[in-house]
């Protein structure tokens, strides 16, 4: 699979996944029905693990996570690529990465069970996904106009590296403003959903991006 043909699954199938068990979950009663990036009604783990929609999650976003690892993967070679060598940035991008990946597997592996320990296994699951896989997202950004100045023209375009950073200001954003919350107690179930859902989504647009700076680019997997 090309880069840029991984980098649409990258982007897309987690929100159209996410959405439609919601959907699903929301017709099958088990959750309520509204916007959930603005209402925050329900979690992304409660309209997941509902009904029918568990399944399909599972099977879904399992696959997602190889595949994510796999970008991770070429983003390294992409690098490489640019800078004429790897880079210690570089291979704490591809571990951060991939570490993020391992962990929504856990996540995922552990939805929809009880007890204590699963408790702890989902929480710090998705947790450590979503803290090291916005930190991978800002470091390639910072890679990518570290570079920009030496490439021929066209290579980077600056409008998708301008459209990425406003992407990682508003997770920042939507994270300080959780965190100010949480010190105020302020926080409630339906402001942390609001979170979960919006820092998802975002991390999936940062991912778009990915596709237009690889339109040009074509390369396979190499062994070092």
């Amino acid at each position: 699979m090309q880069p840029r043909t991984l980098a649409i699954i990258i982007a897309v199938l987690p929100f159209l996944i996410s959405n439609v068990v919601y959907l699903l979950s929301a017709y099958e009663g088990s959750v309520s029905l509204c916007v959930p990036n603005l209402d925050g009604c329900t979690s992304i783990s409660k309209a997941a693990r509902s009904g029918n929609s568990l399944y399909i999650f599972r099977a879904t976003m399992i696959a997602y996570a190889i595949l994510l690892i796999w970008f991770w993967i070429y983003v390294r070679q992409w690098l490489d690529q640019l800078y004429g060598q790897t880079t210690n940035i570089a291979r704490v991008i591809l571990w951060l990465g991939v570490v993020g990946a391992l962990f929504l597997i856990v996540y995922i592996d552990f939805l929809g069970t009880t007890g204590e320990v699963n408790r702890f296994m989902r929480r710090y699951g998705i947790l450590l996904y979503f803290v090291c896989t916005p930190i991978a997202q800002i470091l390639l950004l910072r890679q990518h106009y570290h570079i920009f100045p030496s490439l021929e023209k066209g290579t980077i375009k600056p409008r998708v590296l301008q459209y990425q950073l406003i992407i990682i200001i508003l997770i920042l954003a939507v994270g300080i403003v959780s965190g100010a919350m949480d010190v105020m107690n302020t926080k409630t179930n339906e402001s942390e959903n609001i979170v979960e859902w919006n820092i998802a989504l975002l991390m999936q647009l940062y991912f778009l991006g990915m596709v237009f700076l690889w339109k040009d680019y074509k390369y396979y997997l190499k062994n070092d």
